[in-house]
């Protein structure tokens, strides 16, 4: 998958426009390393140059170094005392917690969206499903166009829940989780029923009816870390320490708002 990059023009901008210009390009960059982030072109533990970096996008040290702490602010950076910024690295515990936070904080935005939502608001809904309904099949799993309409549909779901704060936590866990999934190589060779879960889903929003809505949307989150978490041959979690003890002693149980159990 190939990430089509803005240019960044070398040369000085006017006195005038220094300032605007140096923020823009600090976000440029910010949003050209986050990509290469989420979508494993940066691979995980990978140590960042600061200097390698300002030089490859011809810009300026700090504005490479405003745009690492900004990442590293995000949780995808993990910034090492005196010793730079490196990729934030994946793990199999990471990805079950954040599953279950995921799950908690969506099931609580939904039930909002569900009580607060308007017609505008079932409008949005209904064309981000039909938008992403349209991709579904023509699109490989792991196309970008196909990503940015499954995250403009999990995001209009919410929406309407009147939280600020719930919508920022929401969005940050949303592009962890799918970081995994972007990072995974063999998911494309997972066989899911999405279509029809996103149908589902939005049906049982259609009708407000809350408790199956947050119960079908957590059971779709967790269909996909599980069907991650048994791919075989999986680089992804390679530096992973095998765990010890019984198989059932090792099972993981992720417990989300609507009342789901679910084991791995």
């Amino acid at each position: 998958m190939k990430i089509i990059e803005p240019a960044l023009q070398k040369g000085r901008a006017p006195a005038k426009e220094k300032s605007s210009a140096a923020r823009s390009l600090t976000s440029t960059v910010f949003q050209l390393l986050r990509s290469s982030i989420l979508y494993g072109q940066l691979e995980p533990g990978l140590k960042l140059s600061a200097a390698r970096l300002a030089t490859e996008y011809s810009v300026s040290l700090s504005a490479i170094r405003e745009a690492l702490s900004r990442l590293a602010a995000e949780g995808l950076l993990d910034a090492e005392d005196h010793r730079g910024f490196r990729v934030a690295k994946v793990s199999k515990a990471d990805l079950m917690d954040l599953t279950q936070t995921r799950c908690e904080i969506e099931c609580i935005a939904l039930r909002r969206s569900i009580e607060s939502g308007d017609a505008a608001w079932e409008a949005r809904v209904t064309a981000a499903f039909r938008a992403l309904q349209a991709s579904e099949g023509k699109a490989r799993p792991l196309d970008q166009r196909r990503y940015e309409l499954h995250s403009d549909f999990h995001h209009a779901l919410l929406e309407a829940c009147g939280s600020e704060w719930l919508l920022r936590l929401r969005g940050m866990l949303f592009e962890r989780a799918e970081r995994y999934r972007l990072l995974s190589g063999n998911y494309p060779k997972v066989r899911r029923e999405v279509h029809a879960e996103h149908e589902q889903l939005y049906e049982a929003v259609m009708k407000r009816d809350a408790a199956t809505a947050t119960a079908i949307l957590t059971q779709h989150t967790l269909e996909t870390t599980k069907a991650l978490l048994q791919i075989e041959d999986q680089a992804l979690f390679a530096d992973d320490k095998p765990v010890k003890g019984s198989k059932k002693s090792r099972q993981i149980k992720l417990v989300a708002e609507a009342g789901l159990l679910r084991s791995f």
